[in-house]
């Protein structure tokens, strides 16, 4: 059986684990604790050496970071797809990945630094409605893309990894303060909600945020 090591709350380790759920792959959950120090240990740097989340054990294949993740699951059990089958289809659903991954988790490490490590007392309000603005501006441009293209899913009818990619980052810039606004994004606000309907959302749901 699949193993699956994560952190509660990880985006990358989320967007992981929603593929897994979404694919109907048995696999055995290890949720492993920052603070305890669990990433750090021996054992656990064996299998990723930089100490982080997530890595996935499929037999003798102890694999890290996320997108190799994600490519290793659409190769190995390409059912059902989550890439589109005809190749301009699956690079532009790959950009959406790397629009998320890389723009969209430029402007959050900022919020995030302000919002959830540094205390109350010491932020600088004017820094954090700025950093706010930059995690909006991300996804005031992915609700242009996605409306554009028409229906439910942000590739269109079809949910595929740029969804999967997506909310865990929508979900957690939430909680720092950028929720999305109905009025302002109307369609990513109809997108989350049919998002935290899904089976695959509720299973991989962060354990400690339903505390």
């Amino acid at each position: 059986m699949i193993k699956f090591y994560y952190a509660s709350g990880s985006p990358w380790a989320w967007r992981v684990q929603m593929v897994l759920e979404e694919k109907g792959l048995p696999y055995e959950p290890k949720l492993l604790s920052f603070s305890a120090g669990d990433l750090k240990k021996p054992d656990y740097l064996a299998m990723n050496p930089h100490g982080k989340v997530p890595v996935l054990v499929d037999g003798e294949q102890a694999l890290y970071e996320s997108q190799a993740i994600l490519e290793y699951l659409e190769e190995k059990y390409p059912a059902p797809a989550l890439l589109p089958g005809e190749p301009a289809a699956r690079a532009r659903t790959r950009i959406e990945e790397i629009e998320c991954t890389t723009y969209l988790n430029e402007a959050f490490r900022g919020l995030a630094q302000i919002a959830f490590f540094t205390p109350e007392d010491k932020r600088d309000a004017k820094t954090l409605a700025e950093r706010r603005e930059d995690v909006r501006a991300e996804l005031l441009r992915l609700e242009a893309r996605a409306a554009a293209r028409g229906g439910d899913s942000i590739m269109g009818a079809t949910l595929t990894r740029a969804d999967t990619t997506w909310i865990p980052f929508v979900e957690l810039a939430g909680r720092a303060g950028a929720a999305l606004d109905a009025a302002g994004m109307p369609w990513l606000s109809a997108w989350q909600s049919r998002l935290r309907s899904r089976d695959s959302y509720q299973k991989s749901y962060p354990p400690h945020w339903r505390k």
